[in-house]
């Protein structure tokens, strides 16, 4: 005799086994991070409290091979959160290269006193930012919720031509003989700061970096 399942059985067979697929790659993502143990030590360090990893999520940027080169690669990446102390809300972020693992990058989100940090790992380069409350995506991204910003690029809500670092010297008008110039620095294609110079010589461009 044939048995049928009713289609709110399967509903509901189906829901959990979407929920306990995603769980599992989430937990094989965590798995991975906890026992890398550059993330473990930096964490440690940085926050000297307990501390867990959140939610992970998939994204990837294009980058050009080279300053000459029109060809580009796509780097795909993990975002992880991590829950420090009691919070309820993640405040680090941990970016790792999804096919090796490798620890990225690192950015701290401090709401409170509205500060961001953010590091690159392989260099130690150390950025800090104050005032990201005053930012033009802040709010539209949960203030600087790293998860959402991933999911944003992922679905082209967000669109940002720098990954990370300084962008180009974008100038003004020359008037009376000068020109000024600013240039924005980018935190997971965030705009995270700026520098500017004032009074420079028109026939002047400033050097990239």
């Amino acid at each position: 005799m044939k048995k049928f399942i009713s289609l709110r059985t399967l509903a509901i067979t189906l829901i959990a086994a979407i929920g306990i697929t995603s769980c599992s790659k989430n937990d094989e993502t965590n798995a991975g991070l906890n026992g890398n143990a550059k993330v473990s030590s930096y964490l440690k360090s940085f926050y000297s409290k307990d501390f867990q990893l959140g939610k992970s999520v998939d994204t990837k940027f294009t980058k050009p091979t080279s300053e000459l080169s029109k060809s580009t690669e796509v780097e795909n990446l993990v975002v992880t959160e991590v829950f420090v102390g009691e919070d309820d809300r993640a405040r680090g972020y941990v970016i790792s290269d999804k096919s090796t693992n490798e620890f990225l990058y690192f950015i701290d989100v401090d709401r409170i006193d509205y500060k961001l940090t953010s590091v690159k790992i392989d260099l130690n380069d150390t950025m800090l930012f104050n005032n990201i409350d005053e930012l033009d995506k802040y709010v539209s991204t949960n203030e600087f919720d790293l998860i959402k910003v991933a999911e944003q690029i992922n679905t082209g809500i967000l669109q940002n031509y720098k990954f990370w670092g300084w962008g180009d010297w974008q100038y003004s008008a020359c008037i009376g003989g000068v020109k000024n110039a600013i240039r924005i620095y980018h935190v997971f294609w965030l705009s995270a700061g700026y520098q500017e110079q004032l009074g420079i010589p028109c026939e002047r461009e400033l050097n990239p970096q």
